[in-house]
């Protein structure tokens, strides 16, 4: 993965190598770095949870919960416990859509 840093009002959660600092509590941004945070992954990819926590860990620590909010609000796709899709065009949705 190459990592971008995001700008703008997501920029206080990330350092300048764009490793997250931390999650942000507002939903809306929330949102928006997980929306920048997909676009980080491979488009297309089928990943195991292994290969997933390898993508997700130069940008945070705590990978199960970005895991966790990525399938949540249906950016990233669970088909099977352990197996994770990323969608070819990113197109990110509300929770509870997908």
């Amino acid at each position: 993965m190459s990592t971008s840093t995001p700008t703008g009002d997501l920029a206080p959660f990330f350092d300048r190598d764009g490793v997250m600092i931390s999650m942000p509590r507002k939903e809306a941004k929330r949102i928006k770095a997980l929306e920048w945070l997909v676009t980080q992954l491979p488009p297309g990819a089928r990943l195991t949870e292994v290969e997933m926590n390898a993508e997700l860990r130069p940008i945070f620590d705590d990978v199960a919960m970005l895991r966790r909010y990525l399938v949540d609000y249906g950016m990233v796709q669970r088909p099977e416990p352990g197996v994770y899709v990323i969608p070819s065009a990113t197109r990110p949705s509300k929770p509870g859509q997908q």
